[in-house]
């Protein structure tokens, strides 16, 4: 099975695609096949990965506009969208015009980024779902509120799984 997503770094975007074999990944990067070895270290966020043999230390850590990646020593800000969120984002509109947020893939929270009453833009990220070793944030699709945060950090859950309620705006709905 693959997964398919999208890499925005800086002014880039790049299409990356994931292939999960028995023991390592294969990466596809905008056509370019790339074979990944991934081992964890225990009591941080740091992996060794050995990608077409050359090995490198990274570390991912949670930042304010997406993800800040952290590769032998070079520092990086990436946003990371997922085809299969893209396509479950459109039709998060509740019958009252409420929107929920919900989780495209079943995986773990990794962060909660809002509370109940803080307002939200489109785009902002609300919560942060780690599945497949790689951290996807999920974000409002428009402006409004956030109604109830329906998960909490450590959580696994389904795919669909409603992780934030928000309400519309005035005129947003």
């Amino acid at each position: 099975m693959s997964t398919k997503y999208i890499v925005h770094t800086g002014d880039r975007s790049l299409e990356a695609v994931v292939v999960e074999h028995e023991g390592f990944y294969e990466i596809s990067i905008d056509g370019a096949v790339h074979r990944i070895d991934s081992r964890g270290r225990t009591g941080g966020p740091s992996r060794s990965l050995i990608v077409d043999g050359r090995s490198y230390e990274v570390a991912t850590v949670p930042g304010r506009e997406g993800l800040d990646v952290y590769v032998s020593g070079d520092a990086f800000q990436v946003r990371v969208t997922d085809e299969l969120w893209a396509r479950t984002g459109a039709d998060t509109e509740t019958e009252t015009g409420e929107e929920t947020v919900r989780s495209p893939m079943p995986g773990s929270v990794v962060r909660i980024l809002v509370n109940e009453g803080d307002r939200v833009e489109p785009g902002q990220p609300v919560v942060i779902v780690e599945a497949m070793k790689m951290q996807n944030e999920l974000a409002a699709v428009r402006r409004g509120t956030v109604i109830s945060v329906r998960a909490k950090e450590g959580d696994v859950v389904d795919q669909d799984a409603p992780l934030v309620l928000l309400q519309p705006a005035d005129g947003e709905a």
